[in-house]
């Protein structure tokens, strides 16, 4: 028997729970005002119908309040929880289109939630901060600066000089636009809106704040180890579930926004989990942690925590725009010793955080603003041609900064700028390319922190992975992404021990609201035909004719009702073992929570549209009973009992148990030769001539006497002078006939 068998199943639940009821009472806090009525107003017409809606302290109120000012509000919304969406969204802002307006309740719902900020107590409770008076005295500010909107500027002063109803505002649909670029246009409140797989940043944000409020040193070492693997397993869970957050086309909005804000869009509206500033204060309680580990120690312990720990710090800042980083810059330097002018930032996100882009137009086009902070502009010149001279500008000017980009043999080799890493004929479509960047300045612990390894190497054929029940099996790389986002289908997996027998992973979809999809299609069968009656009434249909000669403000047609959209459940069972259970809507993750509340919103407005369309028939002349009129009834009792059946599937998933949303607890990747290396460092300072191009380093020197390689990412190094031999280790594994061309005797090493 093995310690697993003997120990019992390990208890998953108490963690899961914890981590569910924070989610629920957020979610509970965080819910829009309900607007059946609104919905089925705006089904009496094609065109999108106005809202106005005031709140007071953040909260909506019933009635809009006339001495309210209104907001002018602008939003970016970056969709992004799956790839396919986010390739088609970097083609269209490739092309220039407009952005989708959506639906006015969307726009003010979403523009409502905006005047609240909401973030997790070390407790993991939800604590909620009002933002109107801080928003409204900026509005103030804008419109007195701008000198525009006389009226508005003086409704908006009024209202922050006078104490009743100090923090009312009005947001109005009409005011409310979605845009493709927040710098453009005057706006009294805005926000990018960033979409994410909630359950991996959520598990993320628990898992963060566990660590740095358990003290440090109150915890073991096993326990920090685990709790960090832990944290970088949801790293990776997030960069593979939500790829716009580890675009290179993402940075420049996140850098020059306001009010950042990553969530799920819920179709109603956008339901924030966390804000650039949210984030910014859960780094700034993580210096007593940090401080715990003593930077002057060699101990193991230590090696391995540092640089994981500093891993998860750069993916927390790549959340943060300029305002938020500015306000923590002199305590990043001081506590990490990072560089934290936006510039360095940039220049450790792409160092550390996997981004990625559809083509290098795309990739170079993002990169340069967002190092450099403005546009890149090649006029007419050749295209590639043009690249390839923009990447040799920024990779000068980032020398002059003190950062030096290595390069393999083949990388560097060319006649002119033959030390810069030159840019190739397919270019560069990720940040893997920065993996190897140094810093050569005074605060360089950009230098200790590896790169985030989302999926392992070209070179391994094998993955051992740990489930959610704590046993080891071995699969196949290539079947990982697909584990990870619960796809359908059959994975083989090996034991890792004993008769290693071989097992599939079974992961089956169900549809969960397809008697809803039955009722919505069945409805709008009737609204098809009762539209027909209204434009084509009987003769002698007095009744009825009054009906079709309303005015043009009193349109008696009616529209469709809107799908919901797909929802199923994902189960993943091996050797008759449930091991996770997701639900998704239209293909991206949604929490068991919200699908509830979801189905049941969605229940909600076809039961009140159902009885709209039973009041618009009875209105129909009484003494007309064709057998059309007694058909739509019939069928309209079909989809009553169509919704009755759905209500019991949305009651069965609330009776589900609580698992985990997927079936792997931990990738146990190869360990690279990037953590726990020398801290032996020695300074240089690096430049490149003006007149020529040439790159000159300042530095400690010595020759080569003698050279030995190894293995083929190993070579033993003699020096001139030096007793000591030293271990290098090359960018890439070289082989046999190569080695020459990396290292030989005679050549200057820099050490």
């Amino acid at each position: 028997m093995s310690i697993r068998d003997a120990l019992g199943p390990i208890d998953i639940q108490g963690p899961l729970k914890a981590k569910s009821d924070a989610y629920v009472e957020y979610t509970n806090k965080t819910l829009g005002p309900e607007q059946t009525d609104f919905m089925v107003q705006s089904l009496e017409r094609k065109a999108d119908l106005r809202l106005k809606r005031t709140y007071m302290n953040g909260v909506a109120l019933e009635d809009v309040l006339s001495s309210a000012p209104v907001l002018t509000v602008g939003l970016k919304f970056l969709p992004g929880a799956d790839k396919p969406q986010v390739s088609r969204t970097e083609q269209v802002n490739m092309e220039g289109k407009e952005a989708d307006q959506r639906d006015a309740l969307w726009r003010v719902d979403t523009a409502g939630s905006l005047l609240t900020q909401y973030s997790l107590s070390p407790d993991l409770q939800t604590v909620r901060t009002d933002q109107t008076l801080r928003i409204m005295a900026r509005a103030k500010n804008q419109h007195e600066r701008d000198g525009e909107y006389l009226d508005q500027r003086r409704l908006l002063a009024r209202s922050v000089a006078r104490k009743q109803n100090a923090d009312a505002v009005t947001i109005d649909s009409e005011r409310v636009t979605i845009v493709n670029d927040l710098r453009k246009g005057s706006w009294d409140l805005r926000g990018l809106l960033v979409e994410v797989d909630w359950s991996s940043l959520w598990d993320l944000i628990v898992n963060y704040r566990n660590i740095i409020a358990g003290g440090g040193p109150d915890m073991t070492f096993e326990e920090t180890k685990s709790l960090l693997e832990t944290m970088i397993e949801d790293a990776r869970r997030l960069c593979i579930r939500s790829p716009i957050l580890f675009r290179m086309s993402t940075r420049a909005s996140i850098i020059n926004s306001e009010n950042t804000r990553y969530g799920i869009n819920h179709g109603q509206f956008f339901k924030t989990l966390v804000t650039s500033k949210g984030i910014k204060e859960i780094i700034s309680h993580s210096a007593a942690y940090y401080n715990s580990l003593d930077t002057g120690s060699a101990n193991v312990v230590q090696q391995y925590i540092r640089p994981r720990f500093l891993q998860m710090i750069v993916l927390l800042l790549s959340f943060l725009n300029n305002e938020d980083l500015a306000e923590i810059k002199v305590f990043l330097e001081a506590t990490y010793k990072l560089k934290a002018d936006r510039r360095d930032v940039e220049l450790l996100i792409l160092k550390v955080v996997p981004l990625l882009s559809i083509n290098p137009q795309v990739f170079l086009t993002a990169l340069v603003p967002a190092i450099d902070g403005f546009p890149l502009d090649c006029g007419n010149v050749d295209m590639e041609e043009a690249y390839s001279h923009t990447w040799n500008i920024i990779i000068k000017r980032i020398l002059a900064d003190g950062y030096l980009l290595p390069g393999t043999v083949e990388d560097l080799g060319r006649k002119s700028l033959s030390w810069i890493v030159k840019w190739p004929e397919d270019g560069f479509s990720s940040t893997l390319i920065f993996d190897n960047l140094q810093y050569a300045g005074r605060l360089r612990a950009i230098n200790d922190i590896p790169p985030v390894e989302v999926h392992p190497g070209s070179d391994c054929t094998e993955l051992t992975v740990v489930m959610t029940d704590d046993s080891k099996y071995v699969i196949n790389p290539r079947d990982l992404d697909n584990i990870v986002y619960m796809t359908p289908g059959r994975y083989p997996m090996q034991e890792t021990a004993g008769a290693k027998r071989c097992f599939d992973l079974v992961i089956e979809e169900t549809w969960l609201n397809g008697e809803l999809y039955q009722a919505i299609k069945m409805t709008n069968e009737i609204v098809h035909r009762v539209n027909q009656w209204l434009a084509n009434p009987r003769r002698g249909s007095s009744k009825m004719s009054r009906l079709v000669r309303r005015g043009p403000d009193l349109q008696p047609f009616l529209g469709d009702f809107p799908s919901p959209g797909r929802l199923t459940e994902v189960v993943a069972t091996l050797e008759l073992t449930t091991l996770a259970v997701t639900y998704k809507l239209e293909g991206r993750r949604d929490s068991r929570y919200d699908a509830i509340q979801n189905m049941a919103r969605d229940i909600r407005n076809l039961r009140a549209f159902i009885h709209y369309i039973e009041q618009r028939a009875d209105a129909i002349d009484h003494t007309f009973f064709s057998p059309e009129k007694r058909e739509v009834k019939q069928c309209l009792e079909r989809v009553k009992e169509q919704i009755n059946l759905a209500e019991q599937s949305r009651t069965r998933i609330g009776l589900g148990q609580e698992l985990s949303n997927e079936p792997i607890a931990k990738t146990m990747y190869p360990e690279g030769g990037r953590l726990g290396d020398s801290d032996t460092w020695n300074g240089y300072r690096a430049w490149c001539q003006e007149h020529n191009g040439y790159l000159q380093i300042e530095a400690i020197g010595s020759v080569i006497r003698n050279v030995r390689w190894l293995t083929a990412e190993v070579l033993e190094v003699s020096l001139d002078r030096e007793p000591s031999k030293v271990f290098a280790t090359p960018l890439q594994p070289v082989p046999e006939g190569y080695q020459n061309d990396e290292a030989r005797i005679g050549d200057t090493a820099v050490l």
